[in-house]
């Protein structure tokens, strides 16, 4: 092979390792501190309620609203919708509750990233904890924790209810 030859079948090498290393660097799973979301989730609470005692309740249903991401537009999992069925045992009486269950993250994309979440804490304020549990997307490998603290807002006639919770701070 010439001089000539040589250099362009270097220059075709280096551009193949390149070209290669970023398509690894794409396809490597992101590592979890990636997965660190602070923001607020909006959510409104849809079940049933039991009667424990008078003062204590044991509701069962789903919370779902949206997240909003601090960072705004083009960040993880802004605006996206989040569904998540769940437990939530009140005992008013005492002021102690404690609730747990799933959560479905759904983005514009229709790519999902599935957690489970429990927190304790009075009828008003839980902090807690989620992890990351799968996904889907580029959610696929999706992992590590984050924390939260629910907020209940209002607890409806009806027996739902309303209100929020803040993520990592």
């Amino acid at each position: 092979m010439n001089q000539k030859g040589r250099k362009l079948f270097a220059g075709g090498c280096l551009i193949a390792a390149v070209t290669a290393a970023l398509a690894f660097g794409q396809a490597a799973p992101a590592r979890a501190e990636d997965w660190k979301v602070t923001g607020e989730f909006g959510w409104f609470g849809v079940g049933k309620a039991h009667q424990i005692e008078k003062g204590h309740f044991y509701w069962v249903g789903e919370f779902s609203g949206t997240f909003f991401n601090d960072k705004g537009q083009g960040s993880l999992f802004h605006r996206a919708g989040v569904k998540c069925p769940a437990f939530f045992d009140a005992d008013f009486n005492n002021k102690k509750s404690k609730a747990a269950g799933y959560c479905i993250i759904t983005d514009a994309d229709g790519d999902q990233a599935y957690l489970t979440w429990q927190n304790a804490g009075d009828t008003v304020r839980g902090p807690g904890a989620f992890e990351y549990s799968g996904g889907t997307g580029k959610y696929k490998g999706i992992s590590g924790s984050n924390m939260f603290v629910g907020i209940t807002q209002v607890n409806w006639q009806d027996g739902t209810s309303t209100g929020y919770a803040t993520w990592n701070r």
